[in-house]
């Protein structure tokens, strides 16, 4: 083999390696958005609980005036507040939103590498412009580990069974999984 050829193959298992990290990444974020959604609704549900029992309790103490409705529609009161202003500091919305926002951001990323693994099996394509485009590529890929919001273990377990995989090991095999056949390890332009 040539330094060239060398360095293609260096630089495509590279972008094949940052491609399988993308492709997980992106898979997370989406898993823990649909977690953060599925709290959202939840509370949701606790809020419409909450007001109701209050409503309900006011109702009662207001036409019935013993001391002890009174007091429970004061401690139900007091829960609901409690857990609204739980809620607001918690922000789950606000939670789900970012792993929205990360996991369409992995999923841009991810379609780029894709683009590159594409192009470095294009021999006319010169490997100066190759390597420019996965230093950039792998500085955003950086950038957005950096911003993105924590995931959790759960949110990876999901990400896991979903893509199908056993383990975290980016083989040949998990890879080219996620890739089209046309630029699978092994597979060269025009065959």
């Amino acid at each position: 083999m040539n330094r060239e050829t060398d360095d293609r193959a260096y630089l495509l298992a590279t972008a094949r390696e940052l491609y399988g990290r993308a492709v997980y990444s992106h898979k997370t974020h989406e898993k823990e958005r649909v977690i953060w959604g599925d709290r959202v609704c939840s509370m949701g549900r606790w809020n419409v609980g909450l007001v109701s029992l209050t409503t309900l309790f006011a109702i009662l103490s207001a036409v019935l005036k013993p001391l002890a409705l009174l007091l429970l529609t004061a401690l139900i009161s007091a829960a609901t507040t409690g857990f609204v202003l739980w809620q607001a500091n918690f922000d789950p919305v606000g939670k789900e939103n970012q792993h929205r926002t990360a996991a369409k951001e992995f999923l841009w990323i991810r379609e780029q590498l894709l683009l590159l693994i594409e192009r470095c099996h294009i021999a006319s394509v010169p490997i100066q412009e190759l390597q420019v485009s996965l230093e950039g590529l792998t500085r955003e890929l950086t950038s957005m580990y950096k911003f993105a919001p924590n995931t959790s273990a759960l949110a990876y377990g999901q990400a896991q069974a979903a893509l199908k995989s056993g383990e975290f090991t980016f083989s040949d095999e998990e890879i080219d999984a996620f890739l089209p056949v046309a630029v699978r390890k092994g597979t060269t332009a025009g065959s």
